[in-house]
């Protein structure tokens, strides 16, 4: 019985890779893991904020990226909360939130910024305009802030 119940509970998380250079997430990711595999960069699409409440997705930074990869909210106005550790074998590791009332973009354009591999980000919607997003990235020479306006 113990088996069945692992069993079951491995297919709730799954793993979809993403190599395209866009993505636009849907209501069918809930609950599953995207793989970030295209090291020359992506942009993922959020889905729209009425999806529903408590929609999460994670996503794993699988390769290095030489590129940028970036995550948006789905139209100007669905603003990110919460805060992401970005910690660096190099240098030090160090905490970071968006601003509450324009970040509404993670975008990882640089090495400082969390874009190698191993890290990982979830986004939860909280409602209207709200995503929490929380997360620890692998990050290169001293850790900035990948949170950005559109």
């Amino acid at each position: 019985m113990a088996f069945r119940a692992a069993a079951s509970a491995r297919r709730t998380r799954q793993a979809k890779e993403i190599t395209g250079a866009t993505y636009s997430i849907t209501a069918a990711d809930h609950g599953k893991t995207l793989m970030l595999n295209r090291p020359a960069g992506m942009t993922l699409t959020l889905p729209p904020d009425t999806v529903f409440v408590g929609f999460t997705v994670k996503m794993v930074v699988r390769a290095t990226f030489t590129g940028t990869w970036e995550v948006t909210g789905e139209s100007d106005g669905d603003l990110f909360f919460g805060g992401i550790f970005v910690t660096s074998v190099a240098a030090k590791t160090d905490r970071f939130g968006p601003n509450g009332s324009s970040n509404d973009t993670l975008k990882a354009d640089s090495d400082a910024k969390g874009r190698l591999s191993g890290g990982f980000v979830n986004f939860t919607c909280m409602g209207p305009n709200e995503w929490l997003v929380d997360g620890c990235l692998a990050g290169g020479s001293t850790p900035t802030t990948p949170f950005a306006n559109t």
